[in-house]
């Protein structure tokens, strides 16, 4: 069976709904249950991957600590592979509070010095080399990755003939010149695009990124569906419009999942950002980063029953 080796941030999550900014001219507002979830870039994604029946192998993060003990207790249950799963001695585990509006709007609270401190060093390469696809997450987020990690994991992996892919978080405190230097680009949302390029038209951002050498750039654009070029053509993808969103934490999490699995499909770049599109319109259907992902045979349906050009859509292997 194919795998997945995905490297960067964990953390639990706490969502917390609904909550307005009318809070915070009240003494006391009611929200609803909250619970506790695993969160983080990277586990996201393996989460995702793992629902849509992909092998996947993490490495990470947590604190020797009772939230990391849920963390490491949940995604062992899910059967993802954890042999580069580390327990920091001192550094508590990152965990966010998510406050989601009514809408699905979220913002977080974030408490994550931990994630500084992941490194190459945690990396176990016989899982690189049992991957098919090497998938680092929060780039930009991490100064021990971003610093050398990345680039260590990237060539290793590049060595041994395997597909990479990397997704950005952050950033917002150098300028592009300093990212445009530490990363092979692929898979931006709109915002980490014009931060790492500092064009803010697709065109624009699409020209800087050109000479890195991606095969794929996919631009995540919310609400709006993606932006994906391999370099020669281009596409504007929208999104599927009958769902609801409840919470959109993690929506571009859940995309790049569903994109990596149809990339493992064999199905052409199009396809799979249309497949993308439909995992991540189902999660945010559900509370939790993770909490609406579905099975590869309900979001493989989906798409052939609902995307435009339905017959032409690949078949499953």
């Amino acid at each position: 069976m194919k795998k997945i080796f995905c490297v960067g941030l964990v953390a639990l999550d706490v969502p917390l709904r609904p909550v307005s900014g009318a809070v915070f001219s009240r003494d006391s507002v009611r929200i609803e249950p909250p619970v506790w979830t695993t969160g983080g870039d990277a586990t996201n994604v393996a989460v995702t991957l793992k629902k849509l029946g992909v092998e996947v192998s993490l490495c990470a993060l947590v604190g020797n600590d009772d939230y990391g003990d849920f963390v490491v207790e949940r995604l062992t249950a899910l059967g993802i592979d954890l042999r580069s799963f580390c327990r920091h001695p001192l550094l508590p585990t990152s965990v966010s509070h998510i406050l989601i509006e009514p809408e699905g709007e979220r913002h977080f609270l974030v408490s994550g010095v931990i994630n500084s401190e992941l490194s190459y060093r945690y990396v176990k390469e016989e899982l690189i080399d049992e991957a098919d696809i090497v998938y680092v997450g929060s780039a930009m987020y991490m100064r021990g990755m971003d610093e050398g990690g990345s680039a260590a994991l990237f060539k290793r992996a590049h060595q041994a003939g395997k597909l990479t892919a990397a997704d950005f978080g952050g950033g917002e405190a150098h300028g592009s010149v300093y990212w445009l230097h530490r990363l092979e680009p692929m898979l931006p949302s709109y915002r980490e695009a014009k931060t790492l390029t500092g064009k803010t038209e697709l065109s624009g951002i699409r020209s800087v990124l050109s000479v890195f050498g991606a095969k794929l750039l996919v631009v995540k654009l919310g609400g709006e569906g993606c932006y994906l070029t391999d370099f020669k053509d281009e596409w504007r993808i929208p999104t599927f419009s009958e769902f609801k969103p409840l919470d959109t934490t993690s929506a571009g999490d859940s995309f790049v999942g569903g994109f990596l699995r149809g990339l493992l499909e064999g199905w052409s770049p199009e396809a799979a950002a249309v497949f993308a599109n439909a995992v991540a319109s189902h999660n945010v259907t559900r509370i939790g980063a993770t909490g609406g992902v579905p099975d590869f045979e309900t979001a493989y349906t989906y798409v052939v029953e609902h995307a435009n050009g339905a017959a032409r859509f690949p078949l499953k292997s």
